[in-house]
């Protein structure tokens, strides 16, 4: 038997499981027969079998991925006390998102194609106007170094500025979000495009007598909002890409599970992108201690934030993560074999 045979075989247990268990997370206060529980029960131990038997007959990633996802639901369903809508949140925050963000291959994928393009672009602007003329244009040039000439600005011009790139950034955020759908390409051309843009932004004011106000403007909210900004390009990466390799799924079936899988991505863009609003809104046009202090403290605070978060944090959920699955695995392997050798000690 092919992989392709193994899969087509038990995709109609497969499939009935997810129902099940849509059923089961979306009406929870409702009751379930007992022969609808037992039909759960087994088709949730055959596919702890078939998870099991992944790397055996070579399954595709997003095979196993979404095996995962069913075995792993099974378990929280199956086992699950009184539900805590708190704890429920808490989890979800503490163990889902940083596991979930951390392993994406679509997330890690945006941040190269973010940082490394911003990167190479504030530095051709940095050491060639007619690069940042040709990227930003002459007016452009002169909004933005007007924006920031002075520290002077102060209160009523800055907040102004501050809804700007709220607004600015939040849209930014829904196109790469939203691009996605066109096969994904979508929102790598849209996470590209604002690389290279607002790379020859920063690059070309650090060469005016703006960039200290530059600097002091985005340095506290910047680390959550280019993160929730990455965040959502990448789910749209991961929503859009399954339309063009489903992985053996129905295009439509296969969009829909990416959908569910990109949730915990998405709360964590929007999360993010909420929180850096208010941040930019009342410390981006700080200038004087000793609140420049604070702004330089909270931009730190939230720069290891993030880093703990999605990259420590995130590594360590991902590893017992990993560990569990194993053993949960490797347990439902030996019952059915300490069964059988009970049965021949009887015999």
């Amino acid at each position: 038997m092919t992989p392709a045979q193994f899969i087509e075989k038990r995709r109609p247990d497969w499939q009935e499981l997810d129902g099940i268990l849509q059923q089961i997370e979306y009406h929870r206060d409702a009751s379930i027969s007992a022969r609808l529980f037992l039909r759960f029960a087994r088709l949730y131990r055959s596919a702890c079998t078939d998870l099991s038997l992944a790397d055996t007959w070579r399954l595709p990633r997003d095979m196993r991925e979404y095996l995962e996802g069913l075995v792993s639901r099974g378990h929280s369903n199956l086992y699950s006390y009184p539900r805590n809508r708190m704890r429920d949140i808490a989890d979800f925050f503490l163990h889902t998102v940083p596991r979930i963000v951390y392993r994406d291959t679509y997330v890690r994928i945006c941040v190269l194609a973010f940082y490394i393009p911003a990167v190479i672009s504030g530095f051709l602007a940095y050491h060639s106007d007619e690069f940042a003329k040709a990227t930003l244009g002459e007016a452009t040039m002169i909004a933005f170094e007007e924006m920031h000439s002075s520290h002077e600005t102060q209160s009523n011009e800055m907040i102004t500025s501050a809804g700007f790139y709220v607004q600015h950034n939040t849209t930014l955020a829904l196109i790469a979000f939203g691009m996605g759908i066109l096969g994904g390409v979508g929102s790598l051309f849209a996470i590209l495009t604002n690389a290279i843009f607002l790379g020859a932004v920063l690059g070309f004011l650090l060469t005016t007598p703006s960039a200290m106000n530059i600097i002091n403007w985005i340095f506290a909210h910047a680390p959550f909002e280019l993160t929730g900004l990455v965040l959502s390009a990448g789910a749209g990466l991961r929503i859009g890409f399954s339309m063009i390799a489903p992985g053996g799924r129905e295009r439509m079936r296969a969009l829909r599970e990416e959908a569910y899988n990109s949730i915990p991505i998405i709360s964590a863009a929007v999360l993010l992108i909420v929180l850096a609003a208010p941040i930019e809104a009342f410390l981006g046009p700080v200038s004087e201690p000793p609140m420049l202090y604070v702004k330089y403290s909270t931009g730190l605070f939230c720069l290891l934030l993030v880093i703990f978060y999605f990259i420590v944090l995130g590594n360590i959920r991902h590893r017992e993560h990993n560990g569990y699955m194993r053993l949960l695995a490797a347990k439902k392997i030996q019952e059915p074999m300490m069964e059988f050798g009970e049965k021949l000690k009887r015999n």
